[in-house]
């Protein structure tokens, strides 16, 4: 009921702003109005609170047929993607896309050109104005959506959302192969079915899906050591969007360890020449570079820390407007954010050098401490956070079901994800739910899970050390 309702409201606020907009009307990012933004906000987030419900009826039961073949499992879930893909999207995003796509088809270069000083068909809807964020993979998905606004701009929009579908899919297939018999059923339904891949994966189709997509080819190429398949798959995901970056030292590290030191040498050249390439093609200079880093939202903070504390600024500027000026509040802000970075900084230092000590050469080791870094840079060093972040961290719960404390973190983030819609501009409040949500229970998890003092089980055979001659029977 509350799939059948979000989708049947979600189409028809979409395509009444589409023609609204049209016809001259004012535009907005996301909800006309309170009574709206209440109805999706408050039904997409009982919708996810109904979600955590019968997954933990799905993990305690046995109902799930385990040898259910993928095609059982599709057909079992296709209401619910279905009625993803007929959902308009929330918000003005994809038309962004399809404006760069636009440009692209004219020649124009969006890592040159801000999208506010090029008029599409699709300037209208656009909201940010800056040079393009998205690299070359994303430019060519957006490129060929929309060679179809010749024939109409919903249309391409709907071809767009159609490439995500089965990116969401593909993974769950690929999800659905990686895993060991006992536990591939239920995690590929709970992956298929999660509210907030869904709706932003699908449904809004952010391009965060191929940071999914690269991060489950990459866990497979690794675990069978087709290293240049796993470089391939890394370099994917960042030409989409660039969060992999982040992952490169862990990489590296795990190369050297493994003895590798010929491959990354390699793959470092690798990597240079494709940067040179790009650099003399299509992203030449610095500034198109600097372009993939999203420098507009500098300054801006969005459901995070920094949000909290700029909150926190904004009162003392209203009850002591002489103790602090607008300068002096930015200041301190720049400051605390360089803070939090150089904090992640050390945080992703003590996890490298602690890795050492406790290292089990298993791929599923690597994804868990790829997946904490993530974490951790989202909750405390992102100052601008948007629902849709989230969603990479799902993928990586559903690659590493075994790591229980990181499991229920990410489903509590999943959760206060979903929960930013309802409250909308109250970005105090938005971000205290946001951040606090998934501390509380991180915290609350692990004390938990030390009480009870369980020694972590022996990894499947999936995940049996590389160097040993069966490592990869489960994956084959």
């Amino acid at each position: 009921m509350l799939t059948t309702f979000l989708g049947v409201v979600l189409l028809y606020l979409g395509v009444d702003k589409f023609y609204y907009v049209l016809a001259g009307g004012r535009k907005f990012a996301t909800f006309p109005d309170l009574r709206t933004q209440l109805a999706v906000g408050g039904s997409y987030l009982l919708l996810s609170i109904v979600y955590l419900i019968w997954l933990a009826d799905l993990l305690s039961s046995s109902w799930v047929h385990t040898t259910w073949s993928f095609r059982s499992i599709l057909l079992r879930t296709s209401f619910f993607w279905m009625a993803a893909f007929i959902a308009y999207p929330l918000g003005n995003d994809t038309y962004l896309y399809l404006h760069a796509g636009l440009m692209n088809l004219s020649g124009a270069n969006p890592y040159l050109i801000r999208a506010a000083s090029y008029v599409t068909e699709l300037s209208p809807y656009v909201d940010w104005g800056q040079t393009s964020t998205y690299g070359i993979v994303s430019q060519a998905l957006f490129t060929f959506s929309a060679l179809f606004v010749t024939i109409h701009p919903i249309v391409a929009l709907y071809v767009f959302k159609f490439i995500c579908l089965a990116l969401h899919l593909f993974n769950g297939y690929l999800i659905w192969r990686w895993l060991p018999i006992p536990e591939r059923g239920r995690i590929t339904i709970a992956y298929l079915l999660h509210p907030l891949l869904l709706m932003e994966q699908v449904s809004s189709a952010h391009v965060d899906i191929l940071v999914s997509t690269s991060l489950i080819l990459f866990a497979i190429s690794f675990a069978k050591q087709k290293l240049w398949f796993a470089f391939a798959a890394l370099w994917g995901g960042f030409l989409g969007k660039t969060l992999p970056i982040i992952w490169a030292p862990w990489i590296a590290v795990t190369l050297l360890r493994q003895g590798h030191w010929k491959w990354l040498i390699a793959m470092t050249a690798a990597s240079g020449a494709i940067v040179a390439g790009l650099w003399f093609t299509v992203m030449p200079g610095l500034p198109a570079w600097q372009s993939i880093l999203n420098p507009g939202v500098a300054g801006q903070y969005q459901s995070s820390l920094m949000a909290i504390a700029k909150f926190a600024l904004d009162l003392v500027r209203i009850f002591t407007p002489e103790s602090l000026t607008v300068i002096q509040q930015r200041s301190i802000l720049l400051t605390l954010a360089n803070f939090t970075l150089i904090g992640f900084l050390c945080f992703y230092g003590w996890q490298l050098w602690r890795s050492d000590k406790r290292w089990n050469n298993t791929p599923q080791m690597l994804l868990e401490d790829m997946g904490w870094t993530t974490l951790v840079l989202m909750l405390f060093a992102t100052s601008w956070l948007m629902p849709w972040y989230c969603s990479i961290l799902i993928t990586f719960a559903a690659l590493i079901p075994q790591a229980r404390l990181f499991g229920l973190t990410t489903l509590a983030f999943g959760l206060s994800s979903s929960a930013q819609y309802l409250f909308g501009t109250n970005s105090s409040l938005k971000s205290l739910i946001s951040i606090g949500i998934p501390l509380l229970t991180l915290i609350i998890s692990a004390s938990i899970l030390r009480s009870k003092s369980v020694p972590p089980p022996e990894p499947p055979s999936a995940f049996k050390r590389l160097t040993e001659p069966d490592a990869t029977a489960e994956l084959n």
